[in-house]
């Protein structure tokens, strides 16, 4: 508790800096559109774990580091990929804050806020390591950025959810290799992680009927989680899912 008391009162002097920072991203940096790394529709109830149900199917698989970027797992988070197809003809919403993830003996654990989840990433050795190698040795485009999207296919990039034209394949480089298109400076690798991880996190939006939505949840590493418990609004109602974390196979 007394590590999330202090995550959650460094938030407001994280999110100014941010803020800055992002400033000087937009001014600095020569912003290059992503390139398309499409793949097949991947339904998530191929996932061996996956719930099905006659409305929608839910799926979570683990982030997988592809040897380039930032190590999530080695910057202290254990993110998710949450995988939700509606197939029926009403609008659930699921928040990020109500899901929970099943760790050792049943203990379950919040997900961290996007802020909280950056703070933990900017205060670990594995970030500082990873900027150096960005700044120094001059590492640009997809090796920046090949982080969080690597999982998911960039048409998701810009408004998530509308529609199943696109998802999870072999993605390229993520936001941040799109955005820095030449050697960057420490503030703007920065802010490019911080705006890989809000672009990808899970999103507490309505999902329209036939809409494939992914979007990550950013738990503790290193506390064995292999389940998420997601609750699910939809009519006034709620639902409860326990969705056992599944290796994808795409």
């Amino acid at each position: 508790m007394k590590r999330m008391s202090r995550l959650t009162t460094g938030s407001g002097r994280l999110a100014a800096l941010v803020l800055a920072t992002v400033v000087l991203l937009s001014s600095c940096a020569v912003y290059t559109p992503p390139q398309p790394q499409m793949g097949a529709v991947t339904n998530p109830a191929v996932l061996p774990g996956a719930v099905r149900t006659a409305e929608w199917d839910i799926g979570a698989t683990p982030y997988t580091w592809q040897g380039q970027g930032l190590n999530y797992y080695a910057a202290g988070l254990y993110p998710v990929l949450l995988l939700f197809n509606n197939h029926s003809g009403r609008y659930p919403v699921i928040y990020a804050q109500e899901c929970r993830g099943i760790g050792v003996n049943g203990a379950e654990y919040p997900p961290y806020s996007m802020e909280q989840a950056a703070e933990v990433v900017f205060a670990s050795t594995a970030y500082k390591k990873s900027a150096e190698a960005a700044v120094v040795g001059g590492l640009t485009g997809a090796a920046v950025g090949a982080g969080l999207g690597a999982l998911i296919g960039s048409a998701f990039n810009h408004g998530w959810g509308a529609g199943p034209g696109a998802l999870i394949g072999a993605g390229a480089g993520a936001i941040g290799g799109a955005a820095l298109s030449q050697q960057p400076s420490m503030e703007q690798y920065r802010a490019s992680l911080y705006q890989e991880m809000s672009t990808y996190a899970w999103r507490p939006s309505p999902i329209a009927p036939g809409a494939l939505v992914p979007g990550y949840l950013y738990f503790p590493a290193n506390l064995g989680i292999h389940s998420v418990r997601v609750v699910l609004r939809v009519d006034g109602a709620m639902q409860t899912f326990i969705v056992p974390i599944s290796q994808a196979a795409w």
